[in-house]
C-alpha cells in the first residue's frame, strides 16, 4: 500500500502544481490541496506506523503491538499455543473484496495462534478499530499471528508462560496446555 499511495501521492501534487500555473479546475483547487495531506497521512501510517505492529514477549506479559497502540495480555489468560492457517479461520468466498485483497496474500501460510481464555478488556469492542480483524480468530478468543515460525512463537510463549507461573507458585496440575506444548518442555 506504501508505493501506491507514495505514487498516487506524487501525481496528485504533480497535477495540483501543474494546476496552480495552468488552472484547470476553477474553484475547485482548494479540494487538491486538501487531499494532498491527507494521502501523506495514510502513507506515513503504512510507511512506518503499521512496521510498528507486533507481539512482543516479556517475562511478566505479552505486549500486542498495534500501530498506534499497546495492550499488555497477561500469561494467565493464555490457554494454548497452537499452529494454525488463515484458511482455517477465514472462509475465503466469504470474505467482500478488500478483505479478500488483505488476506489472499497471507492464505496459506502458517500461523501461530494463541488461544486465550479471555480478551483483555481494552480488546473488547474497540479491538477492530486499533487492530486488523484478521488478528483475531472468528471462531474462539485468541490470536492468530502470521509468522515465519510458528514453533519458536509456541516455545517463546510457553517458555515464558512456565517461568510466570513458576513465580507466582502455580501448580502444574492446573496446566491447561496441550500434550505438544508440555513435551517440548522436556
Amino acid at each position: 500500500m506504501r508505493n501506491k499511495l507514495l505514487l498516487l501521492w506524487i501525481v496528485l501534487l504533480a497535477f495540483t502544481l501543474f494546476d496552480t500555473f495552468v488552472p484547470m479546475t476553477g474553484d475547485l483547487w482548494f479540494i487538491l490541496w486538501g487531499i494532498l495531506p491527507l494521502l501523506f497521512a495514510l502513507w506515513i501510517y503504512y510507511a512506518f506506523l503499521i512496521r510498528r505492529a507486533a507481539l512482543i514477549v516479556t517475562p511478566k506479559y505479552m505486549i500486542l503491538q498495534g500501530p498506534l497502540t499497546a495492550v499488555k495480555i497477561s500469561y494467565g489468560r493464555v490457554a494454548t499455543v497452537t499452529s494454525s492457517h488463515m484458511n482455517q479461520q477465514f472462509d475465503l468466498k466469504s470474505l467482500k473484496g478488500r478483505q479478500k485483497f488483505l488476506v489472499k496474500p497471507l492464505y496459506h501460510y502458517p500461523c501461530g495462534f494463541i488461544e486465550l481464555n479471555s480478551l483483555p478488556k481494552k480488546l473488547g469492542k474497540s479491538r477492530h478499530l486499533w487492530f486488523s480483524p484478521f488478528l483475531f480468530s472468528p471462531r474462539r478468543a485468541g490470536l492468530l499471528l502470521v509468522v515465519d515460525d510458528w514453533m519458536k512463537l509456541s516455545r517463546d510463549v510457553e517458555d515464558a508462560r512456565h517461568r510466570w507461573r513458576e513465580a507466582r507458585g502455580l501448580q502444574d496440575k492446573d496446566d491447561n496446555r496441550s500434550l505438544a506444548a508440555r513435551i517440548l518442555d522436556y
